[in-house]
C-alpha cells in the first residue's frame, strides 16, 4: 500500500511539474498578447506614423540597421542660391491595382509619384501642381504635403506622361519637372 502512495505521489510530482513548465512557457507570451490588445491602438498608429515616414524617404535607425533613407545624388544648391531642376527629379512607382478593375471595366494600376532631392531643396518647396493627362476628369493637382514628399497618388490604365510646376519659396517663376509614367505589375511603395 506504501508503495502505490509513493508512486501515486511521485506521478502527482511529475504532474505538478510539467503543468508549471507549461505555465511558465506560456505566460510571457501571454503577456505579450495581453499587451497588445490592450495597446493596439497606439501601437497601430506608431507603426502607421513609421510606415508614412519611411514612404515619405526618412530614415530610421535602429542599433546599427538603417531602413528606410532614398538615396539621393542631387547636389545641394550653396545658401541662398536660386534651386532649379538640377536639384530634384520626379520619381515614380506603379503596380497593378486589381480592385479597381471592375469599377472602370479594364486593368488599372496605381502609380505614385514624389519630388527627390535633398532636404533642405524640399523644405524650400511650397508647392507642387502636377499636369495629369487631359482624360483625367481631376486633371491638374496641388500637392502641398511636404512630409510625404509632395505626393501624388492616382490611378492609370495606361502609360503617360506626367508634368509639374514646383513652386520654391522666394522664387518668383516655378521649376517645370516632367516624368514618363511606366506601368509595372508590382513596384514598390513610395
Amino acid at each position: 500500500m506504501m508503495s502505490a502512495f509513493v508512486q501515486l505521489s511521485s506521478t502527482a510530482s511529475t504532474t505538478f511539474q510539467l503543468e508549471l513548465q507549461l505555465v511558465q512557457a506560456l505566460a510571457w507570451p501571454a503577456v505579450a498578447i495581453l499587451c497588445i490588445w490592450v495597446f493596439h491602438k497606439p501601437l497601430l498608429a506608431i507603426l502607421r506614423s513609421l510606415k508614412d515616414r519611411m514612404d515619405a524617404g526618412a530614415s530610421i535607425e535602429i542599433y546599427q540597421v538603417k531602413v528606410g533613407q532614398v538615396p539621393t545624388n542631387l547636389p545641394s544648391p550653396s545658401s541662398g542660391d536660386v534651386i532649379t531642376a538640377d536639384h530634384m527629379a520626379l520619381i515614380h512607382s506603379s503596380w497593378r491595382y486589381p480592385k479597381k478593375d471592375v469599377e472602370f471595366g479594364m486593368p488599372m494600376w496605381a502609380f505614385h509619384v514624389i519630388v527627390q532631392a535633398r532636404e533642405e531643396v524640399l523644405n524650400r518647396i511650397e508647392s507642387v501642381k502636377y499636369m495629369l493627362d487631359p482624360a483625367y476628369p481631376n486633371r491638374i493637382q496641388i500637392v502641398t504635403d511636404r512630409l510625404s514628399r509632395f505626393k501624388l497618388k492616382e490611378l492609370a490604365n495606361g502609360e503617360s506622361t506626367v508634368r509639374s510646376d514646383v513652386k520654391i519659396k522666394g522664387q518668383p517663376e516655378p521649376v517645370r519637372l516632367e516624368r514618363y509614367i511606366n506601368l509595372t505589375t508590382t513596384g514598390p511603395h513610395i
